[in-house]
């Protein structure tokens, strides 16, 4: 893992990695002879896996620098995931290869890509294995340039996908229908599970639910329950993964009817678990967090079968690395490390924890009830500076609602698996379905309550690597003081924590510049955001709240800089900081007009402005524009049409008249500057 996160973050040559691979493991052979000193075979074992990690890494980079044309070409995509509808397009993942001949070698040819098709009744029709032949320019993965926004070109270089593409009716057709591979049926047989769960009346909520617990499928599931979730610190109970492979797992175990001391039946059994266990993985769709539970369970399995315990850090190790070699990227993925640090802490901390509550000792409930607590306590240690690092906060409530949620998923997964084994006779089926419905309803209804508690979050300050790396090893340092009954060590560890957290406050506290006129890179529609020294913040756009769609553009940076939710303004509006009128913008002494329509010719007398933000629905043209608004600086907003942009643009350049691309430069600020003002990019800010 270090391996791998240096060449991340470094750039080490290749013949670097591999003469230290080379030199590792001669020392690694000759310390397991037996006049040589013990501790020479440890040295080398460590820096020959660090150097495995280097070479896997620089062996993707590769994949990292070769980047799609970006013009206009002929492509053939294989699509391998079931479509999804978003609103008026259709999304889905698709293997691409160019067809034409145009493409030069340092260009990429083939790939994983987003396809996103205008929704249609053709595009409704698509399915998982068709091939797709379409016209367009790919475009490489970009983010937007807004302020603390989710980095989208690392999350599409962590999961292999290489770009996206926008396909209108007439620009694609359906070529073929291709050979279908066994990750291609895996989703094709979960889609159906989801489609008969349809059919037994699983409607909205519990439909989603239902869907996201079994068979891991969340592409439907409403923003407003996962939101309830999130809050309620029940978010990777809708993530498929080892928590329900185990359910699973020990569901088998009760099950399966082969016992006995026979060593012939425990491999039966064994077996059989293990098939069921792959099983299950198939109709989940083979996900590779349901993957990696699969692999680890098999491992348990296995060491049953050897007579040895294999439910150990080093079956979790072996796991682990078996994934990283195979795809080293998934070391950064959010879903990996919150999934092996659960069960990496788990496995460390659970069976301290029993032994000082005496959990064998007391009766079958009180085990029961503090299993529950110990488990999820465990597991939220484990993840805690990856919850921080990522999403800064801190659900308060989460070992409550893991003590309501976690049984409820052992029933729903259970009552499941009764209704498809009931399929044979269907009134039977239904009765168990309605069951179900009930069961699942009562489970939503907990969260939410739970969720709308006071102060069911805690915002966190933003902490950087280093920052999480210190929250780990302050945890660590906690939980082991604690089962040591160090407590010297636990009240030395609760103070650097404390210490901690203020000085990482204050840091942040001291760092913000409050105030800020920022211009949002939002293809929807115009967003302008004001934040005012005394802590007020507005919303500036020409459209109405109810048809904008800017949440997502502006909540990442409300939630990191911790400020009160935005006042929406779309008409005449006048605060101590700025006033609005009729689309003009006075703030600090400087005069911004938002342009989005063609009324703006009507103006009788000359209004020198010092910025032009011309918005979605402009009309016009720029010499005419600046003999009624003579003005310093001219922005293109992110929501212009394309055509239109063009245009404006060619005539910037014939006129000599420099233009600022929102779409391009992403965000910016404008700064007051005494009689002038300064254009911040907010790009990584």
């Amino acid at each position: 893992m270090l391996g791998i996160a240096l060449s991340w973050h470094c750039d080490i040559a290749v013949p670097h990695s591999l003469s230290l691979l080379a030199v590792s493991l001669f020392v690694t052979l000759f310390g397991l002879l037996r006049f040589s000193p013990k501790w020479l075979f440890g040295v080398g074992a460590v820096a020959f896996m660090f150097a495995v990690g280097l070479f896997v890494e620089q062996c993707q980079h590769g994949t990292k620098e070769l980047q799609w044309s970006g013009r206009k070409g002929e492509y053939s995509a294989v699509l391998i995931e079931e479509p999804a509808v978003r609103g008026t397009n259709v999304k889905v993942l698709a293997n691409v290869t160019a067809t034409d001949s145009v493409v030069s070698p340092d260009e990429r040819r083939e790939g994983v890509a987003y396809l996103y098709f205008l929704r249609s009744v053709e595009s409704d029709a698509l399915s998982v294995g068709d091939v797709v032949s379409f016209e367009a320019a790919m475009q490489p993965p970009k983010n937007a340039g807004n302020p603390a926004e989710f980095d989208n070109e690392e999350y599409c270089y962590i999961k292999g996908v290489t770009g996206s593409v926008f396909l209108r009716d007439g620009n694609w057709k359906i070529v073929d229908k291709g050979q279908m591979t066994f990750a291609m049926r895996a989703l094709e047989t979960r889609k159906k599970v989801v489609d008969m769960y349809g059919r037994l009346g699983f409607e909205k909520e519990e439909h989603a639910l239902l869907s996201a617990l079994t068979v891991g499928e969340k592409r439907d599931f409403p923003r407003e329950l996962k939101e309830e979730y999130s809050a309620a610190g029940a978010s990777h109970v809708l993530a498929l993964s080892g928590l329900h492979l185990g359910i699973f797992y020990l569901l088998l175990s009760l099950i399966i009817p082969l016992r006995g001391r026979m060593r012939l039946l425990l491999v039966a059994r064994e077996i059989l678990i293990v098939l069921s266990l792959w099983a299950f993985a198939f109709v989940a769709g083979l996900s590779p967090s349901v993957v990696r539970a699969a692999i680890l369970f098999s491992l348990v399995s296995l060491g049953r079968c050897l007579h040895q315990d294999s439910s150990s850090v080093n079956s979790l190790a072996f796991a682990a690395i078996a994934m990283l070699l195979f795809s080293p990227h998934l070391l950064f993925d959010v879903s990996f490390q919150l999934s092996f640090s659960a069960v990496f802490a788990i496995l460390l901390l659970a069976p301290h924890m029993q032994n000082l509550f005496r959990v064998e000792k007391h009766g079958a409930l009180y085990g029961y009830v503090v299993n529950l607590f110990i488990l999820s306590f465990a597991a939220q240690v484990g993840t805690l500076p990856f919850i921080w690092y990522h999403f800064g906060v801190l659900p308060l409530y989460s070992l409550l609602t893991n003590a309501v949620v976690v049984p409820l998923a052992f029933v729903v997964i259970a009552m499941t698996l009764v209704m498809l084994a009931t399929s044979f006779y269907l009134p039977l089926q239904q009765l168990v379905a309605d069951a179900l419905g009930v069961v699942i309803t009562f489970m939503n209804n907990c969260v939410s309550y739970i969720s709308s508690l006071p102060g069911a979050t805690y915002s966190l300050p933003a902490i950087g690597a280093v920052g999480a790396v210190c929250v780990g090893v302050l945890s660590a340092l906690l939980a082991f003081g604690a089962i040591r009954r160090k407590w010297w060590l636990v009240m030395l560890t609760v103070g650097c924590s404390l210490l901690f957290v203020v000085v990482e406050s204050i840091t942040v506290d001291a760092g913000k510049d409050n105030e800020a006129f920022l211009v949002y890179n939002n293809r929807k529609n115009p967003l302008v955001h004001i934040v005012g020294e005394s802590g007020g913040n507005w919303l500036l756009s020409t459209v109405p709240q109810l048809d904008a769609e800017y949440e997502y553009v502006s909540s990442a940076y409300v939630k990191r800089e911790r400020i009160e939710e935005p006042v929406w303004v779309d008409g005449d509006f006048s605060v101590d900081e700025f006033t609005h009128n009729e689309g003009l913008v006075e703030y600090k002494g400087l005069k911004i007009k938002m342009l989005a329509d063609g009324l703006w010719p009507e103006n009788r007398y000359t209004t020198p402005v010092d910025v032009l933000l011309l918005c979605r629905g402009f009309l016009g043209g720029i010499e005419e524009l600046y003999d009624v608004y003579p003005c310093s600086c001219l922005l293109l907003d992110a929501s212009l049409y394309s055509h239109s942009r063009t245009r404006i643009l060619r005539e910037c350049a014939q006129l000599g008249v420099e233009a600022v691309d929102i779409s391009e430069t992403g965000a910016i600020n404008i700064v007051p500057k005494g009689d002038s003002f300064e254009i911040v990019p907010m790009k990584g800010k």
